[in-house]
């Protein structure tokens, strides 16, 4: 069964198709009962009518539990057409449920009585736009099985009245069909609209907490994010490591080989980072210029002290860095080049602030500048400070 490019190929479209045939329940059994006083009122027998009731009423019962079965487990989500297929089979079911008391109660009823029941087949499936018109097929299938048999019916008996209405039928369901079709299109094209705003507003989302050279989380999420981590971390009785990192002597590296060379080299090492900060609870900021951070959720103190020192030994090591010095003064810029990094490790239990965390990290990061560079100095929370 081909659902592309059309309404039901969207989320939001499957939703409005069950949730619409849900709703519609209550409206046929109204129409039945009020039908089928109708007739009972002109000496329809009351088995007959009971029968037709009861298989209408079972066949809408099951097609609602079938609908909020699927609106409830969200089963309009997977890649199957399973529940499409049942929904279909389920309309052609109920469509040829309330085609039958037209041949029921044949011998019972008059010309003005068969009227009123086209009446009702009529409104029915001019209804039936609202709750399947997402859904085209669903839609024919639906009014194609309440009228086509009455439609037969009238052209097997012909004359010249029963010809005519049915002709009037027919024109009917074309009308219908072509008013079905346009409420498809229009629907297709809000949900086509819906869909791409919803792109593009995930894309201007991404873009406003993104770093746009190294593709990671810039500053602006950063302070959203250590909040939120941090008070996660404390909730799951977790660790919670913070790691502030600067490039030693980057000014060199732009004021000799140029911005375009610093752009890369920044890149780079936002890709360097991300191979030793993989796990799932690893997040990777740059803060701005060559300043970078990382926050660790649930990492031990000796994992968070040996990946940080890994990561300031191996820098400009990896085969990822690919430059080869012009001459002997750009390989002596290069070989000053390295990690500065403070870390602040705090066990869950421990009370601190965000602000005092953060602060910690900057004067450790200074510290380690000022005793040399190229180093990580390393405070674990209630330890005395280095």
């Amino acid at each position: 069964m081909k659902v592309e490019n059309t309404a039901i190929q969207y989320l939001d479209g499957q939703q409005l198709l069950y949730a619409g045939s849900f709703r519609a329940v209550g409206f046929n059994v109204i129409l039945a009962s009020l039908l089928g006083f109708y007739l009972y009122n002109h000496n329809v027998p009351t088995h007959i009518l009971t029968i037709w009731i009861l298989s209408l009423i079972f066949i809408i019962a099951i097609r609602m539990i079938h609908c909020k079965l699927v609106l409830k487990k969200e089963l309009y989500i997977s890649a199957t057409n399973l529940n499409l297929k049942i929904f279909l089979l389920l309309t052609l079911l109920a469509g040829l449920t309330w085609t039958s008391i037209f041949f029921l109660t044949l011998p019972y009823t008059d010309n003005v009585m068969q009227f009123v029941i086209f009446i009702v087949y009529a409104g029915m499936c001019a209804g039936a736009n609202a709750s399947l018109g997402v859904y085209v097929p669903a839609f024919l299938i639906y009014v194609c099985s309440v009228f086509m048999p009455v439609i037969i019916y009238q052209f097997y008996l012909g004359g010249v009245d029963n010809t005519v209405l049915s002709i009037i039928f027919l024109f009917y369901l074309l009308a219908i069909t072509v008013i079905a079709r346009s409420f498809h299109r229009i629907l297709t094209g809000i949900f086509s609209l819906t869909k791409q705003n919803a792109i593009l507003i995930d894309r201007l989302e991404k873009l406003s907490i993104t770093d746009s050279l190294t593709a990671l989380y810039n500053k602006r999420h950063f302070t959203k994010l250590i909040k939120d981590e941090y008070y996660r971390a404390k909730r799951n009785k977790h660790p919670f490591a913070f790691i502030s990192i600067d490039v030693d002597n980057f000014k060199s590296i732009n004021d000799n080989f140029g911005h375009l060379f610093g752009d890369k080299f920044l890149t780079y090492i936002a890709s360097y980072l991300k191979t030793y900060l993989q796990r799932e609870n690893d997040i990777i900021f740059r803060l701005g210029g060559d300043e970078f951070a990382a926050l660790l959720v649930n990492s031990t103190e000796e994992d968070t002290k040996l990946l940080c020192e890994k990561i300031r030994s191996q820098f400009l090591k990896s085969p990822g860095f690919e430059y080869e010095p012009q001459n002997e003064e750009h390989a002596k810029i290069l070989a000053k080049v390295g990690l500065s990094v403070g870390v602040v490790f705090v066990p869950y239990e421990t009370e601190i602030s965000i602000a005092e965390i953060t602060e910690l990290a900057d004067k450790l990061l200074y510290d380690a500048k000022h005793q040399g560079k190229d180093r990580v100095i390393y405070v674990k929370l209630n330890d005395p400070p280095v």
